[in-house]
């Protein structure tokens, strides 16, 4: 019996270290199993792309689909031309494969910023791939500005306009650089970028198709707004633009700049001036109160909103919103 007892034993100690050995090689291949919550090929292993503006962003995921980790710099509902990155969002363009800003004196930090960065992170100033439009100040924009211009010389945005992505054009030429990037870093997908690219540039020539038609009988042609960001548009559709302020949002007008432009707006019996929501509308309403025009939002989509993107707001619908009220204050057939 105690014979029997002993062999017992002996065979439980057997199975406990036999099962301790299962565990311990359990445990040790559990080590090398990927994790679940970061599976191969996964977001984990996407490239990083960091853009700075909204339309770069729109080209962007149009083309790169869920094959690249694009994100935003500038905040949601943020006026992008005030914009100055803080620590955190320096450290995302740093750990980005590729850094995109919009260029042309849009962004005066990322001039300064690009040069810091580690030599990993390419980078692109998409103005030098798109055409640029010459910026010279309206008759209406006087000397008395002189002052309050050199102030703010930071936000200077020099001999071009830099609102590009208003010309549809452009956010095709866009589109093509986004591919041909994307491409580099992946080169697995680059049958994927170029079918997105070529549907994404398919509707932005019905878009631009919508313009020519919906703009080309009009009773009125001047396109009066706060801000001197239209002009792209403006440019490609035929129209005349008058803004109370130039291209940077901080500028003030004056007195008489704001006078010159009622008068302007009696003269021609203009019925609409245009603001931008995420900029101060005060003197835009002000010269509607003086002329019994109606202020109207017009969107210049360097940002959104967050009830924007809620409302998934894109550049496609934000530019057709435009279009139909564009038509409507310039009389269109």
């Amino acid at each position: 019996m105690n014979d029997q007892r002993k062999g017992e034993n002996m065979d439980k100690k057997r199975l406990g270290i036999f099962g301790g050995v299962i565990l311990a090689v359990i445990a040790g291949l559990a080590l090398f199993v990927p994790d679940a919550q970061q599976p191969a090929g996964g977001e984990a292993e996407r490239p990083v792309v960091s853009v700075s503006t909204f339309p770069l962003y729109e080209a962007a995921r149009a083309v790169a689909g869920e094959s690249i980790d694009v994100r935003t710099i500038i905040p949601l509902g943020a006026d992008p031309h005030l914009f100055s990155p803080n620590p955190k969002q320096v450290a995302q363009i740093s750990d980005s494969a590729l850094f995109v800003y919009n260029g042309a004196g849009f962004e005066s930090w990322a001039e300064g910023l690009k040069s810091t960065l580690p030599s990993g992170v390419s980078v692109i100033d998409m103005s030098q791939h798109v055409t640029l439009l010459e910026h010279t100040k309206e008759e209406h924009h006087d000397e008395s500005h002189a002052e309050h211009e050199e102030e703010h010389a930071h936000h200077d945005h020099g001999a071009f306009d830099p609102h590009y992505w208003l010309d549809i054009d452009n956010m095709i030429q866009m589109t093509k650089k986004f591919e041909e990037e994307f491409s580099k870093l992946s080169p697995a997908n680059s049958g994927l970028f170029h079918e997105n690219a070529s549907a994404y540039i398919s509707e932005l020539q019905k878009l631009k198709s919508e313009y020519a038609a919906g703009l080309a009988e009009c009773k009125k042609r001047t396109l009066v707004s706060n801000h001197d960001a239209f002009g792209y548009l403006a440019h490609k559709n035929g129209l005349d633009t008058v803004s109370v302020v130039g291209l940077s949002t901080d500028e003030q007008p004056s007195a008489k700049n704001i006078a010159d432009i009622v008068a302007l707006v009696k003269e021609r019996n203009i019925t609409t001036v245009f603001f931008e929501a995420l900029i101060n509308d005060t003197v835009a309403r002000t010269i509607a109160r003086e002329t019994g025009a109606k202020a109207v939002p017009l969107q210049p989509l360097a940002n959104i909103s967050q009830d924007e993107l809620q409302s998934h707001q894109t550049y496609l619908g934000a530019m057709r919103e435009n279009l139909a009220k564009l038509r409507d204050a310039m009389e269109c057939r």
